[in-house]
């Protein structure tokens, strides 16, 4: 489980003077007197996921301690900016905001009082990355969805972009909720994120060859755009047959699934002066199918051309590995 490093709530005030840095609790909603409430809410310590690892699962746990409204939906969207959070902290019931510190998120402010957001009520996606009904008090679970997965995924090798998510319930009618913060003095109450994720580096760079063909074989290399393919060997009329693929972003390969490549070929150039790749033609396709990690199915075809090679990995490069 990773616990929040920060979260606060936005409340509805044109001269962004409320906040709840330090507070016990968090809104959502609109109350009934009809002011607008939001959730801000991150993890930007995701030192327990390793570097590189591929994120299968993201969940967010999460408990609403208070609530006068019928059941709504609460949504999840990325927010667009960073964003503070401040000591000030609510009194009472914390329902109608305190006085916003120094560098606290408020309506107007990322970071009271100097810098603002774009939009009044926060900068975030359109579009939610998960949703769910919430009404009598209790523990919920936001549960896994693949944007959730992304959103995650891309703060792992992006964390400059880590801003957070914003909670937000429906804005029409008394729907306002009260959620406990990570301030809140009952550690089990606090919100957490519970990430599953596969930390082995599923690379399949290395030179790749088929052991009945004679002067032939595949290179694979993975790269952050990736992955591109070479072919070495003989055309039809034997020859000397050179391609490369597009790049193909194949992410985590599964075993049995196959994957497309479309091969071009140009005329020979030199160290000096290689093939420029708009000077490629297409020449054909090939599709790429491991059966484990040292094994796999290629088939290399063009209007003149078709080679089937069950193929083996014999060198890899330093630094890959495929785990099963």
């Amino acid at each position: 489980m990773i616990e929040a490093t920060q979260d606060n709530t936005l409340y509805e005030n044109p001269q962004g003077a409320l906040s709840n840095g330090a507070g016990d609790y968090m809104f959502v909603g609109r109350t009934q007197n009809g002011a607008i409430r939001r959730a801000l809410i991150a993890f930007k310590d995701l030192s327990a996921i390793p570097a590189g690892a591929t994120i299968t699962s993201v969940k967010l746990h999460f408990s609403l301690s208070k609530e006068r409204s019928s059941s709504t939906n609460l949504s999840l969207s990325r927010v667009l900016a960073d964003w503070g959070e401040g000591t000030s902290h609510a009194s009472g019931e914390e329902g109608a905001g305190g006085g916003a510190a120094t560098g606290d998120a408020t309506w107007i402010h990322t970071f009271f009082s100097t810098q603002t957001w774009q939009t009044a009520g926060g900068d975030f996606f359109g579009s939610s990355s998960a949703e769910l009904a919430v009404n009598a008090t209790g523990t919920y679970t936001l549960g896994s969805t693949p944007e959730l997965v992304a959103d995650v995924q891309d703060w792992l090798a992006n964390p400059g972009d880590n801003f957070g998510w914003i909670m937000t319930a429906g804005e029409s009618g008394t729907t306002a909720k009260r959620l406990t913060s990570r301030s809140n003095g009952t550690t089990a109450n606090r919100p957490m994120l519970e990430v599953e994720f596969d930390s082995t580096i599923h690379d399949y760079s290395g030179a790749w060859f088929d052991p009945t063909l004679d002067g032939e074989g595949y290179l694979i290399f993975k790269t952050e755009f990736g992955w591109i393919i070479y072919f070495f060997g003989y055309g039809p009329d034997m020859q000397r047959l050179w391609l490369i693929s597009d790049i193909v972003q194949v992410g985590t390969p599964v075993f049995g699934q196959t994957y497309a490549f479309t091969m071009f070929v140009g005329e020979g150039g030199d160290f000096v002066l290689p093939t420029k790749s708009e000077d490629m033609d297409e020449w054909g396709g090939l599709t790429v199918n491991f059966t484990d990690c040292g094994n796999g199915v290629f088939v290399l075809a063009s209007d003149t051309l078709q080679k089937n090679s069950n193929v083996l990995k014999i060198v890899g490069i330093e630094g890959t590995q495929c785990g099963e």
